[in-house]
């Protein structure tokens, strides 16, 4: 079963980018290096969530989740990467 605290940021993180207009962001790259390098997933997950994602026009960590590529306490852990600035608006 989900913490709640796990919960309330999840429906947060994707009520925050189901309205608003998504475009991949430089740290994608970033993010992306990060998860190939830990063996977090592998080429061919992330190409797969990469041709998922231009379809859904969503964040990549979301992608990620719902294929079951990562759990939810690795996107809790990954959250980390989203820039401040898409945060704070």
């Amino acid at each position: 079963m989900l913490g709640f605290a796990t919960l309330i940021v999840l429906s947060w993180y994707q009520m925050r980018f189901e309205s608003a207009e998504y475009f991949p962001d430089s740290h994608q790259q970033e993010l992306e290096l990060y998860l190939l390098e830990s063996a977090v997933i592998n080429q061919e997950q992330l190409k797969l969530a990469k041709k998922l994602q231009v379809r859904q026009e969503g964040p990549l960590l979301m992608i990620l989740l719902q294929l079951s590529f990562i759990d939810v306490n690795q996107f809790s852990g990954l959250i980390d990467w989203i820039p401040k600035s898409r945060i704070d608006n």
